[in-house]
């Protein structure tokens, strides 16, 4: 077995058995773009008849560098808002994508993503997030898992970690447009609840990617809720624009 393949499945086997804080994000790619330089704004918008969860947001901008065809670095800054509160900035991430290999050179595509999430909201613990980031295309469908792993620390960190679930598939009709669905899920804090489906947060809906106009693309997706922790419904709406340096 080649050892990406050993590596791969040690961080999969980890992030199964183990337990982060999530909302619906990005679904990321093993593939890097040396010298390509990225930016990036994510936004997400829960709905809810309940008004303790109805109109929470949490918004992404970010700067990524493509170093090589196997490192890619990017620095985030992070805002949320609650809901009845206004928008405000809620930490700022770096986080590193390693590859495992080239695209096609193998079966399957793989990699991983380690991040430092420094929370700046009064009496919030950092996070080290570490993702397993896997992606097969079949003729025009091209698939993607994310298996993630995070885990609080320093002053005010608490619980055992979390971990969570994600998985995107869409159909390469044209760089314009192409359908797919996204699956997000929380599994949750190891404990009492953590296997019991309606105490983690699952949600699914249909999803479109494409490009804009040249070097500008979008993803967005509308998740529908399926278990009783998770909001009723979530739009998603990511915007890239890249160049190369």
């Amino acid at each position: 077995m080649p050892k990406f393949n050993k590596l791969a499945l040690l961080i999969s086997t980890v992030a199964l058995f183990t337990q982060p804080a999530y909302a619906a994000g990005r679904i990321y790619s093993p593939s890097i773009d040396k010298g390509e330089v990225e930016l990036e704004y994510l936004a997400t918008r829960d709905f809810d008849s309940d008004r303790s969860k109805d109109n929470k947001q949490k918004h992404k901008a970010a700067l990524g560098y493509g170093i090589s065809d196997y490192w890619k670095t990017e620095f985030y800054a992070k805002f949320a808002k609650k809901p009845d509160q206004s928008l405000k900035i809620d930490a700022f991430e770096w986080e590193n994508i390693f590859a495992f290999s080239q695209p096609g050179q193998y079966w399957l595509d793989s990699g991983m993503s380690i991040a430092y999430v420094h929370n700046v909201t009064a009496r919030s613990a950092d996070a080290i997030e570490a993702k397993l980031l896997l992606q097969k295309q079949i003729g025009q469908w091209i698939n993607i898992a994310n298996i993630g792993l995070e885990k609080e620390i320093g002053n005010f960190a608490s619980g055992r970690p979390e971990r969570t679930f994600a998985w995107q598939t869409r159909y390469n009709i044209n760089k314009y447009f192409n359908p797919g669905f996204e699956i997000h899920s929380n599994l949750g804090k190891s404990g009492s609840n953590s296997n019991d489906f309606n105490e983690q947060e699952h949600s699914i809906g249909p999803a479109a990617f494409g490009e804009i106009f040249n070097n500008v693309k979008y993803e967005a997706a509308y998740l529908i809720g399926v278990s009783n922790t998770a909001p009723q419904s979530e739009a998603k709406l990511f915007l890239e624009y890249e160049f190369r340096f």
